[in-house]
């Protein structure tokens, strides 16, 4: 959505307040002997509006990420969210990419689309800066990378008020410049999907399919229920089936 620079000092902030955090119960491993501590899991989850936790009633503790780090992932396991709300791939390549190479997590996330579509950034575009995106956070042949897909976007209060004719009852627009179309937009998700198949198969990361997941949950009865009320971000509910779908994933990848 939009960037500014309050969003950057509390993606820092949260940043430090998470970096700080672990599953491990006690009170550090400085009393336990070398050769009995358990390997180092260092999980950093790269991403924008939903990564921070934006839509949750509690983002610093609702957020899929950190929903995900305390479900799904061992007492010994750190963690880092580097989610900056706005953030496109090109955004988050100059500014998270980086510092997670050089912390050489063991596990990183990365959901880098919504905005880009939105953007307006081509295809091409997209998957190459999402390609070097890749290969700065996968450090190494041990690093386990997750990234999602393009959820579906038309049937979102929030970007079918912005169209000619919205649905009564619809939210104010909040979005700059026109959206296109829902069948351009399929489209243009479709090829996003394809780009980030490409793109993770390069460097060997998994697919988390929240296009799939989503449709699934709509079909259930679900949608309303997972989005906040802002009409665009996932609500608490909602973080909690992301988390749920990338748990699924690593345990296959784990497995």
């Amino acid at each position: 959505m939009k960037r500014t620079s309050i969003a950057w000092l509390l993606a820092v902030a949260m940043m430090l307040m998470a970096s700080g955090c672990s599953n491990d119960g006690g009170d550090g491993l400085s009393s336990i002997p070398a050769a009995e501590r358990e390997p180092r899991l260092l999980y950093v989850a790269v991403g924008a509006s939903e990564t921070f936790g934006i839509g949750a009633a509690d983002p610093l503790r609702e957020a899929w990420p950190q929903v995900f780090y305390r479900t799904a992932l061992p007492r010994r396991a750190s963690f880092v969210n580097l989610g900056i709300p706005g953030a496109t791939v090109a955004d988050a390549l100059a500014k998270e990419a980086l510092y997670t190479a050089r912390l050489e997590p063991e596990l990183v996330t990365v959901w880098l689309n919504v905005n880009d579509i939105l953007s307006g950034i081509g295809v091409g575009a997209y998957e190459r800066d999402l390609g070097k995106l890749l290969r700065l956070v996968t450090t190494d042949g041990d690093t386990t990378v997750l990234i999602a897909n393009t959820p579906p976007l038309e049937w979102l209060p929030s970007y079918r008020a912005c169209l000619p004719n919205p649905p009564a009852g619809a939210p104010d627009c909040e979005f700059e410049g026109a959206l296109p179309r829902p069948q351009v937009i399929d489209r243009l998700i479709a090829n996003y999907n394809l780009a980030i198949d490409r793109a993770a198969a390069r460097v060997g990361a998994s697919v988390v399919d929240l296009h799939s997941a989503t449709l699934a949950l709509a079909r259930r009865g679900r949608g309303a229920e997972l989005l906040s009320g802002d009409g665009f971000h996932p609500s608490t509910a909602g973080h909690r089936e992301v988390a749920r779908a990338f748990t699924e994933v690593f345990a296959g990848v784990q497995g």
